[in-house]
């Protein structure tokens, strides 16, 4: 730690109180529009007029689109009413729209200053203006409005401005990947803090983030070095590592970070004490771990590449495992907190198993069947020996069912979710759905998993198809977060487990926060089609899907893996119990 000389301490405190300040001041103004207020109708609106699942990110400044990702400015007041400024982000959807329709966006590796991007934005600004025209032409007024302002507005000395209006080019996926392959990482996994984060800061707006993988050996070599470039700023990653001491002095560099571009990220599996929040998106990028050795029994399965189109062949390395540990007293205190709910989930379950459906032409029954007794006649006549099953009988017919719950067990579930630890929500629920199951005699398994690179998915079985669930149960509350989120190799082990039930209906019911990712490359829309995928093999072998989460954020994820009507995002034990219910009840109907 270095001390700040008296001039430098004052120059510095003076600067972020005016930087302060100016904050405050664009917050009050009243005809300022904030993103975060319009984002879920801008972004039906976007979805609407392109037809793609478009999503929408706060930009660092003037934005533009990459894929299916629409970048805006955080908040607008160039303005003088609210309306205005309200328009300006109506313009910039519909420009964005027709600049992604027309395909004008980089398509390279190349990576592009700003003033290139502006530039050449300017520069095709005719094309899509033409084509914005003719589809919307009341963006033809409101160019009209926005060119006046920024024209009147420049000066001599001061050039106009319009790069609000048409943003820069950004660059789109591309489909060869020329990233090394991530090495020198240790396959430990992460586990869930024990102590929970006493920092978190919420990041300024990131429009990419590149993960650069740890060097072990330069990390162990590396020697204390500080580079005074800037008053307490923190450096932009530069190719060399620092110490990773974990200290939780991030309000102490909260207006350094203010200024640091999250761009270039590193993956690490030290313990954080604090937390530095950012948005980014799906175009992280991540390296492919590269093949190594590995320990104890595995099953490989293949893993879906949505760019070529093809499968990766014997790609992940799943490990299954069988859950040791017990937790009688969280079994104990699920079952004392919820006795209410579960009389009455019993009383509804009870309600769907004891519906009777007739069966006809049985040898004994309540009533006389009416088509079997003219069948009866008409043999007797024609001198056919008569069928003696006559009767209708109100007989429970049997279901042929397995359910296998799997369980998300990632570090991601370690978070909460209205008040709610989403891991003991995952547990409660599965003991009180467990307890019901196995009341009701119904073939079920209880599995959960956890990643970290393709080389290490674990699958651990907390009660498999044929475990007595009086042993099983206590296993449950002994879980605890851990390593990342592989969900289509999981998803495909659960397939190959349902595989080998000898029943006609087979459900895999997933509870997740929905969100793909990992330590390698498994971020955004590789994870997002390689799930995808899974759940179209398990529909083939006539499996099942329905997905639970925990996690408002899925909403995001859910719909383009499973499809509408598949999935519901819940907050608490009760809620997700009901929906279970429910889902039993139609399952119960289909089989």
């Amino acid at each position: 730690m270095f001390e700040f000389e008296p001039d430098e301490y004052i120059f510095t405190k003076f600067a972020f109180f005016f930087k302060k300040r100016k904050k405050r001041r664009e917050a009050q103004l009243e005809h300022a529009v904030n993103l975060n207020d319009i984002k879920p109708r801008l972004t039906i609106f976007a979805r609407a007029i392109t037809g793609g699942s478009i999503e929408i990110f706060e930009a660092e400044r003037e934005g533009g689109y990459r894929n299916n990702n629409f970048f805006l400015p955080t908040r607008f007041y160039e303005f003088k009413t609210e309306a205005q400024n309200l328009s300006f982000y109506l313009f910039r959807v519909l420009y964005l729209s027709v600049q992604k329709n027309l395909n004008l966006n980089w398509n390279d590796n190349i990576e592009h200053d700003l003033e290139e991007s502006q530039q050449k934005a300017k520069a095709t600004s005719p094309t899509v203006l033409k084509a914005l025209f003719a589809q919307f032409p009341i963006t033809e007024k409101y160019h009209r409005e926005f060119t006046a302002f920024y024209e009147a507005k420049a000066t001599e000395k001061q050039a106009i401005d319009d790069t609000f209006m048409y943003g820069k080019w950004m660059r789109n996926d591309i489909t060869n990947n020329t990233v090394a392959p991530l090495e020198n990482f240790t396959d430990q996994v992460k586990k869930a803090n024990k102590e929970q984060e006493k920092t978190i800061l919420k990041s300024k707006a990131v429009e990419e983030i590149i993960s650069v993988q740890v060097d072990q050996k330069q990390l162990e070599d590396a020697v204390l070095q500080h580079q005074f470039e800037k008053v307490e700023t923190a450096e932009e990653f530069g190719g060399n590592f620092r110490d990773m001491d974990g200290d939780d002095d991030l309000e102490d560099h909260a207006n350094a970070l203010d200024e640091v571009s999250m761009k270039h990220t590193v993956r690490i599996d030290d313990t954080a004490h604090s937390v530095y929040q950012a948005d980014f998106i799906e175009n992280t990028t991540i390296a492919e771990s590269s093949e190594n050795e590995s320990q104890g029994h595995y099953l490989t399965y293949d893993e879906w590449s949505y760019t070529d189109r093809s499968y990766k062949e014997g790609f992940c390395k799943v490990y299954p495992k069988t859950q040791l540990k017990t937790d009688v007293t969280f079994y104990k205190k699920t079952l004392n907190s919820n006795r209410s709910t579960l009389m009455g989930l019993r009383k509804m379950l009870t309600s769907v198993n004891n519906k009777y459906q007739q069966q006809r032409r049985q040898p004994q029954g309540e009533e006389l069947d009416i088509d079997a007794i003219t069948d009866l006649f008409i043999d007797a006549k024609s001198g056919h020996t008569p069928s003696d099953k006559i009767y209708l009988s109100k007989r429970k017919k049997e279901k042929d069912l397995s359910i296998l719950l799997l369980l998300d067990i990632s570090l991601s579930s370690d978070g909460y979710a209205a008040g709610n630890r989403v891991i003991d929500v995952e547990k409660q629920v599965s003991i009180l759905f467990g307890e019901i199951l196995n009341e009701f005699n119904i073939d079920f398994s209880i599995d959960c998993f956890y990643s970290k690179t393709r080389n290490n998915s674990s699958y651990l079985s907390l009660k498999g198809f044929d475990e007595n669930w009086d042993t099983a149960k206590y296993k449950v509350g002994a879980i605890e977060p851990s390593g990342y989120t592989r969900i289509g190799a999981a998803l495909r082990h659960s397939g190959a487990l349902l595989d080998k039930r000898d029943t006609k209906n087979k459900w895999v019911i997933l509870i997740s926060d929905g969100k793909p990712n990992d330590y390698d490359k498994y971020e955004g829309k590789y994870g997002i089609n390689d799930v995808k995928q899974a759940l179209r093999e398990l529909n083939e072998r006539q499996i099942n899907s329905y997905a639970l989460a925990i996690e408002a954020q899925a909403k995001y994820y859910l719909p383009q893996m499973f499809g509408q009507n598949h999935y519901q995002i819940l907050t608490n034990p009760v809620e997700l119990l009901q929906s279970l219910v429910k889902l039993y009840e139609k399952i119960k109907h289909q089989s």
